[in-house]
């Protein structure tokens, strides 16, 4: 069996991060379900922060509009876009890289570096952009009009729809790219305006050139696809680019509720669509936070306390799963489990490369290690990134935390619920910007779970579907997998 591209693409990657089938199975059952996890979670192109008071909208001919339920997935309404945004934005890039004496500044001498180490085959495998690098440090090839402008613009295509961010990973993963991302400030804050007009255009009429291409997508041995399971926002067979008018309509599309029925039996249904597996099996012999190291993330490491700020410890030796999400999965989630949200608090995260990574606005957030800092000390590791947590107290599993992960530069995690909520399992929770993005669970110790399958092969995780069973409280006297 071949592991998929997600798995490999990183050095250090072993293991983060649609043809569906119609029923989910029931416990003890096997998981039918002829999906694979994406291989390209990494592979994001960006959407910006969106307010829950932006418009939405449907069309007709939908064979189902949403909307009628207050938290229903709906479909967003087509932006304006403006090239003048993105030459301006462009012009302040290059200003970066140069000296008012036109020498080449800091800056530039730290993107030259970063060039030379992905471009060595000593330091970097070939296989890691040195051919698509080497014009840009041969200065055959420009940074600002080559590559940014044409990723901003990028139309995400079927056969390569991670190209301009797979290529910016390898860079920004060396050494120098690393430490040049965590030291300058300008930097840090140009590249998110910039991941903000890539989300803006994303969510302009500009952006459908490959429409047609997805409608008729049926994906690829590793990550099978078919529209049919999905609602078109035109249904007229004539209309060959589904009635979608940007990128982002298709990327957010709602699925057909045949295609994902709720397990109703399960006290924990999947949250969402993607690959399971274990990052820390129950055990009685852990008595405080340990470092997990997610290899599949560049080495970070992923400490719960620092991830889930005045709550972290309830869930010390209790299991902790991850639900890694392919570009092709259906991209919005639900509640795991019934029960009162205690606490639903976004973290601002540093979109993987270091960026600002406080909420001065969340009485739970950490703070800065100093009062003219904009960084909290732990923002190198797996909770730099752009999060939403939401800890849910059951009647039964005690608590139940769950957190929506937006990795490389997904600015966007869009919530619908309110802290004192009740929830009932698989009601609508929110959706996650354009990209492929992470989902993970964390239960208290000694609850009593029994899990649907075995999730510990990180190389291989189990395929699940939104809202199928994941878990139940178990009998003592069954056998059972349980971590």
């Amino acid at each position: 069996m071949r592991v998929p591209f997600f798995f490999t693409l990183l050095p250090s990657w072993l293991a983060l991060a649609n043809a569906f089938t119609v029923a989910p199975p029931r416990f003890g059952a096997p998981i039918r379900s002829t999906r694979s996890i994406g291989s390209e979670a990494t592979m994001k192109t960006f959407l910006p922060s969106i307010s829950s008071s932006q418009r939405w909208m449907t069309k007709k001919n939908c064979d189902h509009k949403g909307g009628d339920e207050p938290h229903e997935p709906q479909v967003p309404e087509p932006g304006a876009w403006d090239d003048k945004e993105l030459d301006d934005l462009l012009d302040e890039f290059r200003s970066l890289l140069t000296n008012e004496d036109g020498t080449m500044s800091a800056a530039g001498a730290a993107f030259l570096a970063a060039l030379s180490e992905v471009c060595n085959p000593v330091l970097t495998p070939p296989d890691r952009g040195s051919e698509f690098w080497l014009p840009f440090r041969n200065g055959e090839k420009d940074l600002a009009d080559d590559f940014f402008k044409i990723w901003c613009t990028y139309a995400p295509a079927p056969e390569d729809p991670s190209l301009y961010i797979e290529f910016w990973d390898y860079l920004v993963n060396t050494n120098e790219g690393k430490k040049y991302t965590s030291a300058d400030s300008r930097f840090r804050k140009w590249f998110v305006r910039f991941l903000d007009l890539r989300g803006k255009w994303i969510n302009s009429k500009e952006s459908t050139s490959t429409m047609e291409k997805w409608m008729t997508f049926k994906g690829t041995t590793e990550h099978p696809f078919d529209m049919n399971n999905f609602v078109k926002l035109d249904t007229d067979p004539n209309c060959l680019d589904g009635g979608f008018e940007t990128f982002n309509q298709f990327f957010l599309r709602r699925i057909k509720p045949s295609v994902r029925p709720l397990d109703a039996e399960a006290k924990i249904v999947a949250p969402c669509d993607g690959g399971a597996f274990y990052i820390f099996e129950e055990s009685s012999n852990v008595t405080s936070h340990k470092d997990f190291t997610l290899e599949a993330k560049s080495k970070d490491t992923f400490h719960l306390g620092d991830a889930l700020p005045g709550y972290g410890n309830s869930f010390i030796g209790g299991p902790l799963i991850d639900i890694l999400l392919w570009f092709t999965d259906y991209h919005h989630f639900n509640a795991p489990v019934d029960g009162t949200v205690l606490h639903a608090g976004e973290y601002q995260g540093s979109y993987n490369y270091d960026f600002d990574n406080y909420n001065p606005d969340d009485p739970y957030a950490p703070k800065p290690p100093t009062a003219d800092s904009d960084k909290v000390g732990w923002y190198q590791n797996l909770n730099k990134h752009k999060r939403y947590a939401f800890i849910i107290k059951t009647k039964d599993m005690g608590l139940v935390a769950m957190i929506a992960i937006g990795f490389f530069g997904v600015g966007s995690i869009i919530s619908e619920v309110k802290e004192g909520q009740e929830l009932k399992k698989g009601e609508y929770m929110g959706h996650f910007g354009y990209g492929g993005s992470s989902i993970l669970l964390a239960f208290e110790p000694n609850q009593d779970l029994k899990f649907l399958e075995d999730m510990s092969n990180a190389n291989y995780p189990k395929l699940i579907e939104v809202q199928q069973g994941l878990g139940t409280k178990q009998e003592k006297s069954e056998k059972y997998y349980t971590p």
